[in-house]
């Protein structure tokens, strides 16, 4: 893990507005995707002069395995709301229930893991 500290985030807040035909701003569009850029960063490039960096790419998912994956998510998130839930409520948790709940989730995802590492 990194030790840096985060760069600031840097808020745009003004908008610059560019009158040009319908032609231009067709041209714009397909050099910006061209680049993999919104039309705001091409043209906050090439204004700037400065040379477009290449961003890295995320690496190709099995769709299986993301939905495979979303659906352990989903059931966490369930048994976070039900404690929570419970919690505010005033019930009492049954902390038994719950590690259950979270073995089992612990196994399904790793028959997932194993399933999608051969």
């Amino acid at each position: 893990m990194s030790n840096r500290a985060p760069k600031p985030r840097m808020v745009r807040e003004l908008v610059l507005r560019v009158r040009c035909t319908e032609d231009e701003r067709a041209t714009w569009l397909r050099k910006a995707r061209a680049q993999e850029r919104s039309l705001s960063e091409y043209a906050r490039c090439i204004l700037s002069a400065e040379p477009m960096r290449r961003r890295a790419r995320p690496p190709e998912a099995d769709p299986v395995l993301l939905a495979a994956v979303g659906r352990a998510g989903n059931n966490l998130n369930q048994i976070a709301r039900a404690m929570n839930s419970d919690h505010k409520a005033g019930r009492a948790i049954d902390l038994i229930a719950v590690r259950t709940l979270l073995m089992a989730l612990d196994r399904q995802l790793a028959e997932i893991v194993a399933e999608h590492s051969r």
